[in-house]
């Protein structure tokens, strides 16, 4: 005999033929069994570690932006984005018609402030002789060693604008200053450029690192180890020259950003690769794998990707307790495969409702197929 039909038998024996009003209000209080949902059920595992992954590129240890000491039009490009350059290669020149007058004033300048100074110095000593005899005053002896100095100065001061003048005249050729790759280029001939503006980046020779976006969730704690895998697809441990792939490296955090992207709201961190026997070409793809230990984050698990459940108010999974479905909210922290990883407090084995999370509300009578 079923649930319902002892109950109505009860019912009518204790009143004698027609049910109670207790016993109607229990009739309609018990639930509908061919409305009750099928939901299906899992555990929640304990993830004592975190795999996760970020892609990056391969960028060089030293980038420099190249631009010009001085302001001028850009009269030859002798360089294209790709090239290596050695130090010291010229890579772009001025139009140095301005320069060159600017020296010839400078010249001039010179000459006249030294013609000045040697005249001031006779001057002087004319003086020092007609005071020895005294046939001038110390007035007029002390007028001329004033002047005589002044223009001792302003011979100096004319050489320091000429020494100026002759390294504007150099700086009219940019050079390379460090052997290396030109990453890109940005300036054009008959361009009118101001000093300091960038025309080229320049990406020198010498070590290479790994540069990721590390988001704000994984920005505590940034394991200072990572494995390094070059290329689109996942670390392959077993992978190695042999077998066609390239072997996953080891590689360490150098340095990590001070402060977060206003756009993307990551961390910039670059990772050191170590000495290769084949360098990878700069921009290089690389997947970088990390390990994080859970027990200094706190109370991490993973459940199907089926139980999380995100309505506007956070994210949350239905604990199952006596037949009936509660929420729990939780901290979504990332998703692996088709788990997802999560901050609860709910202990490890807990029964959860893995799939038809969507259609259930609070306190609602479920029957539970285990997984």
């Amino acid at each position: 005999m079923s649930r319902i039909g002892a109950i109505c038998v009860a019912a009518l024996l204790g009143s004698g033929c027609e049910p109670s009003q207790d016993a109607s209000s229990a009739l309609e209080a018990l639930p509908d069994p061919e409305s009750v949902p099928w939901v299906l059920s899992a555990r929640v595992e304990s993830a004592p570690n975190s795999v996760w992954t970020l892609t990056g590129t391969v960028r060089a240890r030293h980038e420099i932006p190249l631009s010009f000491r001085i302001g001028g039009e850009i009269q030859e490009r002798l360089v294209d984005a790709g090239a290596h350059v050695e130090a010291g290669d010229v890579l772009f020149r001025l139009d140095p018609r301005d320069v060159k007058q600017q020296r010839l004033a400078a010249e001039a300048t010179v000459a006249s402030a030294r013609a000045e100074s040697e005249n001031a110095e006779r001057e002087r000593e004319r003086l020092d002789d007609l005071l020895t005899k005294r046939l001038a005053s110390e007035q007029d002896h002390d007028r001329a060693v004033t002047a005589a100095r002044a223009a001792e100065q302003r011979l100096l001061a004319a050489e320091a604008s000429l020494e100026q003048a002759r390294n504007a005249t150099r700086y009219a050729d940019l050079l390379a200053p460090a052997t290396g790759v030109i990453l890109d280029v940005e300036g054009q001939v008959g361009q009118v450029v101001s000093p300091s503006q960038a025309v080229a980046r320049l990406a020198e020779d010498g070590p290479r690192e790994i540069e990721v976006q590390v988001p704000e969730s994984r920005r505590v704690g940034l394991p200072p180890e990572a494995t390094a895998q070059l290329g689109n697809g996942p670390v392959d441990r077993s992978a190695s020259a042999a077998s066609g792939g390239s072997a996953p490296v080891q590689v360490t955090l150098r340095e990590i950003a001070g402060s977060a992207d206003p756009l993307s709201r990551t961390w910039r961190a670059r990772y050191r690769l170590p000495d290769l026997p084949a360098e990878p070409g700069l921009g290089t793809t690389v997947t970088l794998t990390f390990e994080t230990a859970r027990e200094a984050s706190g109370p991490f698990a993973r459940v199907p990707l089926g139980a999380v459940l995100e309505r506007g108010e956070g994210p949350l999974i239905w604990r199952i307790e006596e037949g009936r479905v509660e929420p729990e909210p939780i901290e979504l922290i990332g998703i692996v495969g088709e788990q997802a990883e999560i901050r609860t407090d709910l202990a490890p084995g807990t029964a959860v409702v893995a799939l038809g999370a969507h259609l259930l509300l609070p306190g609602q009578a479920v029957q539970v197929l285990e997984r």
